[in-house]
């Protein structure tokens, strides 16, 4: 990774995404779009280190997305106050985020992750 990680994060609740842009904007730089077509544009179209990712999207989220995102070694943190949603969209394990989320659980899972890569472990 040159200069700073890139983090995608997909949310439709604008307050929701200004926050978490807020949050991450020391260390990262932010893509914020609220729908999964959006996303999937931006995962084939713009380097990435790491998409967040609500799995409540109005119009759910694309069954192409996350495959999308494996194919090009993104790795996707889930945000959901829905376990069960969560499980239902997803294969295999994920990091995830249980809304509502403190910003500093938020900040852990990304750190977790974007250091993992660094390491080769994620």
């Amino acid at each position: 990774m040159v200069g700073r990680p890139h983090i995608l994060v997909v949310e439709d609740d604008p307050l929701v995404s200004e926050v978490v842009a807020a949050a991450l904007d020391d260390s990262y730089e932010t893509i914020l779009v609220d729908t999964a077509v959006a996303a999937l544009e931006k995962v084939e179209s713009v380097p990435i280190d790491l998409m967040l990712l609500d799995c409540t999207l109005p119009g759910g989220v694309d069954s192409r997305l996350i495959p999308a995102a494996d194919q090009r070694g993104i790795p996707v943190v889930l945000m959901s106050g829905d376990p069960g949603r969560m499980e239902r969209l997803v294969d295999q394990p994920r990091p995830f985020v249980l809304k509502p989320f403190t910003l500093a659980s938020l900040l852990a899972a990304v750190e977790q992750v974007i250091e993992g890569r660094k390491d080769g472990t994620a």
